[in-house]
């Protein structure tokens, strides 16, 4: 049942991303750098320094519960009767989120000063790769899509982006996992699904993920470059009051993808675009790059897991992360928002084009964030506020009730329309 919440104004800081370095495409490593924040590369064999950042749970801001605070022009609104959030806790602290939460009526801001409702954010919620909850933590799986659906309301999320690795395995035995924990989201909230390197069974692209992510089981998806298979597909989504495009494209894409993804993107080139992939970022802010990474595992800017490395349909071509951008995201100043998983870490990127257009690029993947196969659930909540045309990135794990609130993980963007 809706309840309609009288609210306060509670003055918080915003933390702010570092100021944008304007990129000039094609200069030299001592040109002029893109604004870039990372994370040190893990291997599950490495030893982390994480030099006082605040990725454990002792130091996230547990106080603020299991629901995020809806921040408009730079304050967030707190119940006055201390409701507690989905989670259950009670308090003056924590928003109640949940689907009772919903205000039926208009919203005042300040007693007895008649006031415009301000525009919900939308949402945007990405989820990292699974691989581990599939094939050993299937709870952990399940409480993200759960909250989800909890959470879809009160935050107005449009859209849900998995940036592949749903399983670790192509196996039955994983697919039954991902499978109905991703479907929780059905006739809830559109989203999309691209293959990660552990999706596939051999070097051909072989895998049986469709049969458990049809596109005809997905009505939202408007299109995909081969008929039957989700690999590389698109749909429009509803994000506040603007429409946005989201195209998923594979792995290490072929160059046959690289130019489907193109001719969409032209299609709807007035619609701004996110572009879904799974590797495509490295965990030191710049793109995966043969060209520059190489293949000498002892220099010193050798980038593990490059696409290229799997050797994936070789024949067909493979497109890294720089490949991709040259092709695909420089190209086509409708492109947004790059989000993308695969390597340990977390980081991100702004690029100006040649035109003025920027296009941040995100990368958040936390399966070694504590050198064991787990991710805790973390996930990322983006939310596009167009009253302030900021865009406000957080990092949540509904299986942790705990939020990572180092500049990392919690950043503010320009929103780049």
């Amino acid at each position: 049942m809706s309840r309609s919440l009288v609210l306060r104004r509670v003055a918080v800081l915003v933390l702010l991303a570092s100021p944008l370095a304007v990129f000039s495409p094609g200069c030299s490593d001592s040109g002029n750098k893109p604004a870039v924040d990372a994370f040190v590369p893990v291997t599950p064999d490495a030893t982390v320094d994480r030099g006082g950042t605040q990725a454990d749970a002792g130091a996230r801001a547990d106080s603020l519960g299991p629901d995020l605070p809806l921040a408009i022009d730079g304050e967030v609104l707190i119940p006055l009767d201390g409701a507690g959030g989905a989670g259950g806790n009670d308090g003056g602290g924590s928003l109640d989120l949940g689907p009772s939460s919903d205000a039926t009526g208009p919203t005042s801001l300040d007693a007895g000063t008649d006031t415009v409702k301000p525009q919900l954010p939308a949402t945007v919620v990405v989820l990292p790769d699974t691989q581990y909850y599939s094939s050993s933590y299937p709870s952990t799986f399940n409480d993200q899509t759960s909250w989800i659906v909890a959470q879809k309301s009160a935050l107005n999320i449009g859209a849900v982006l998995h940036v592949g690795d749903l399983v670790d395995s192509d196996m039955p035995i994983q697919w039954t996992v991902a499978n109905p924990a991703m479907r929780i989201l059905d006739n809830v909230v559109p989203y999309d699904v691209v293959p990660g390197n552990h999706d596939y069974s051999s070097v051909d692209r072989k895998t049986t993920m469709n049969n458990y992510f049809a596109p005809a089981s997905m009505p939202w998806v408007m299109g995909t470059m081969t008929p039957g298979q989700i690999e590389n597909n698109y749909m429009l989504v509803d994000l506040g009051p603007k429409k946005w495009l989201i195209v998923g494209i594979e792995f290490g894409a072929r160059d046959a993808v690289v130019a489907w993804a193109d001719e969409v993107l032209k299609t709807y080139a007035s619609v701004p675009a996110i572009l879904l992939t799974h590797g495509y970022l490295y965990a030191d802010g710049n793109r995966y790059d043969i060209n520059i990474g190489g293949v000498d595992t002892q220099s010193s800017k050798w980038q593990a897991w490059n696409p290229q490395y799997y050797g994936f349909t070789a024949d067909a071509g493979i497109n890294d992360g720089e490949a991709m951008y040259q092709k695909l995201v420089l190209p086509n100043p409708n492109v947004k928002m790059v989000v993308c998983g695969h390597m340990t870490g977390y980081a991100r990127r702004t690029d100006a084009r040649p035109d003025g257009t920027t296009v941040h690029q995100m990368l958040a993947d936390y399966q070694w964030i504590r050198n064991s196969n787990n991710g805790y659930g973390y996930l990322r909540v983006i939310q596009l506020d167009y009253d302030s045309k900021k865009i406000n990135v957080q990092t949540y794990s509904p299986y942790e009730n705990a939020y990572m609130t180092d500049d990392a993980n919690q950043f503010t963007l320009d929103l780049n329309l």
